[in-house]
């Protein structure tokens, strides 16, 4: 496509000056100008758009431009007809003269307070580029939302420019089908906007509730995009990697319960670890999609499987006959409105056990773009650097409906729970605010927020301990196992794999990855011959949840393979960390395998040379 706009462009003898304003004080520029508006003819000739928007008219050229080479089209120019940003008042009145003849409009605007525009979608929407980055952020997410083809002229005009579209284009790669950029007289940029983002984006603005958004929540949003789903991808959601869900799966299983309801279960990661601990389990989400892939999770576990009530059901009306004694929401009431919020409250106020708890994590802590965010870009405004006025990515914009504060979310659990704890998380300290006092600046940049809500009292110190972890005695530790359950028997010099490990907790001490001195799995490399240390200091995997007393786990290990090729012995051990490693005396806890790094490769390499 790129080529024919360029081979048009040099064959096209339309000439803007025939209708330019002789008044114009950029007339000196003329002649620049000329290759400028033949490309942007060519451009809507190859498209042959029935319908273009365009932001930022001045006098008309490009308007003038487009209806030339699509005659037959509708043209709606918004402007703001005054003598900022590059414009000239009363420079309208002339855009109207030259396009008198063709079907064409115009509105005297700032699209900068607008939150669509006008009218339905376009097959070509025109943006004229702002220097200053944000306002040409601002018309890119009203215009993909309502146009086929999206045209930016100056995408290389300032350097904050190009930063903020270029980050633009990354936030929102999903909806975009296609982009190409001719560098021309100020860079144009072309975007074709994705079929399924255009319809997405109609049945959102269709109404305010999580019903609309249902079709949104596919199979690649939740293996591309969803939190956690790198680590879905690499174990199938047999173990829990992702932190948040860690720590959710920790406070639900605090009080060992048997009965647990997953709301808005995704993938299953959560659903297929209760069930791992024995819990008889009810999951339920209204996407197929994600029912589906939990189907999936649980495959070659039919034990597992059994224990699990798989729902595809709106949790805000699902069929509840009984009572849980834990209720699980994980990222799930950022997407739903605050009626539909409040209904769901009330159901699991009155299905939750008296002794049960109900465990939420939403991200984000709205006070982090409210506040956090937005001083952060001021910093960067200070020093000549910039962020991007919307960090949030497109389908976070699209799908939480409803980010809480702090407050929100503490006073709407009240209502239907007598007893509330909230706290501020982050990632590396997911308990933050439960350990330590925060700063109202580190309050309002926590990434997380975590509750939990009961009828009962909640043991706050019990809560707290679930996340710290204290040196262990030696005597306490006797009776653990280390087991390799699977391990490659080639890895590449300075790969990163992921043996499968079993840990049998035989001792009297919880195993947990809290601070000051977190217990982690970790490793040293050996020369398989000469046993000499080739790394001593390994990866760290972290054990959570807390791996309780009489419990046994199976978890994939973090490893990074040595950097040169040879035959090694990988030992795999535990660690508590400012403490001691568990393969020293007098514990000698420790698993081996022997592993080649390479070996595949030289050999494929010395057959190569000889032949």
């Amino acid at each position: 496509m790129l080529e024919r706009i360029l081979e048009l462009a040099d064959r096209c003898d339309y000439d803007f000056r025939v209708t330019a304003n002789p008044h114009d004080p950029l007339k000196r520029l003329f002649g620049e100008w000329v290759e400028y508006y033949r490309l942007k003819w060519a451009i809507a000739r190859v498209l042959q758009p029935t319908s273009i928007l365009e932001v930022g008219v001045r006098y008309g050229y490009s308007a003038a431009t487009f209806l030339n080479a699509c005659p037959e089209s509708t043209y709606l120019g918004i402007d703001l007809d005054s003598d900022v940003f590059g414009g000239v008042k009363g420079a309208m009145r002339w855009a109207k003269e030259i396009t008198r003849s063709f079907r064409a409009e115009f509105i005297v605007s700032d699209t900068q307070t607008m939150a669509r525009f006008p009218g339905e979608s376009y097959d070509l929407i025109h943006l004229d580029g702002q220097q200053d980055g944000d306002s040409s952020w601002h018309d890119l997410q009203l215009a993909i939302r309502q146009a086929r083809w999206i045209l930016v002229d100056g995408y290389f005009w300032t350097s904050q420019n190009f930063l903020s579209i270029s980050h633009f284009l990354q936030q929102n790669r999903d909806a975009i089908r296609f982009y190409g950029v001719i560098p021309g007289y100020a860079g144009e940029l072309l975007i074709q906007v994705s079929p399924q983002a255009r319809e997405e984006n109609a049945e959102v603005e269709a109404a305010f509730s999580s019903g609309v958004l249902r079709e949104t929540y596919s199979s690649s949003y939740f293996l591309q995009d969803c939190g956690g789903f790198e680590q879905y991808n690499r174990n199938g959601g047999k173990y829990l990697e992702d932190e948040r869900l860690q720590v959710v799966a920790a406070v639900a299983m605090s009080n060992g319960p048997q009965r647990v309801l997953d709301l808005g279960c995704g993938r299953g990661e959560l659903a297929h670890f209760f069930a791992g601990q024995g819990a008889q389990v009810t999951a339920a989400d209204y996407s197929q999609a994600a029912i589906q892939i939990c189907e999936k999770t649980f495959e070659g576990e039919p034990e597992l499987r059994d224990r699990v009530q798989l729902l595809c059901a709106d949790v805000c009306d699902m069929p509840l006959t009984s009572t849980f004694d834990a209720v699980t929401a994980s990222d799930v009431i950022e997407h739903l409105s605050p009626d539909e919020l409040d209904g769901l409250y009330a159901r699991v106020s009155q299905h939750l056990s008296q002794g049960g708890l109900f465990v939420v994590h939403t991200y984000p802590n709205l006070w982090l773009f409210q506040y956090d965010y937005a001083r952060k870009r001021r910093i960067a405004s200070s020093v000549g650097a910039y962020l991007p006025p919307e960090p949030r990515t497109r389908y976070e914009l699209m799908m939480h409906i409803n980010e809480q504060s702090p407050r929100v979310l503490k006073r709407s659990l009240q209502r239907h729970f007598e007893h509330v704890v909230l706290w501020f998380g982050e990632p590396g300290r997911p308990a933050r605010s439960l350990l330590e006092k925060m700063s109202h600046r580190d309050i309002a940049g926590a990434r997380d927020l975590y509750a939990v809500a009961a009828h009962s009292p909640i043991d706050l110190h019990q809560l707290q301990q679930l996340f710290v972890s204290t040196p262990i005695l030696p005597d306490e530790l006797s009776g653990i196992r280390l087991e390799v359950c699977a391990m490659p028997a080639v890895v590449e010099p300075g790969e990163l794999f992921y043996p499968l490990v079993e840990i049998v907790n035989g001792s009297r001490a919880t195993l947990k990855s809290g601070q000051p001195n977190p217990v982690h799995i970790s490793y040293h490399w050996y020369h398989r011959d000469t046993h000499d240390t080739v790394v001593f200091e390994g990866e760290r995997t972290t054990v959570a949840p807390p791996l309780a007393p009489g419990a046994r786990r199976r978890l994939p290990v973090r490893v990074l393979a040595p950097s040169k090729a040879g035959d090694f012995l990988l030992r795999l051990t535990l660690v508590q960390e400012s403490v001691y490693w568990f393969d020293m005396p007098p514990l000698s806890l420790s698993a081996e395998a022997q592993v080649s790094v390479g070996a595949v490769q030289e050999a494929e390499a010395t057959l190569a040379s000889k032949s």
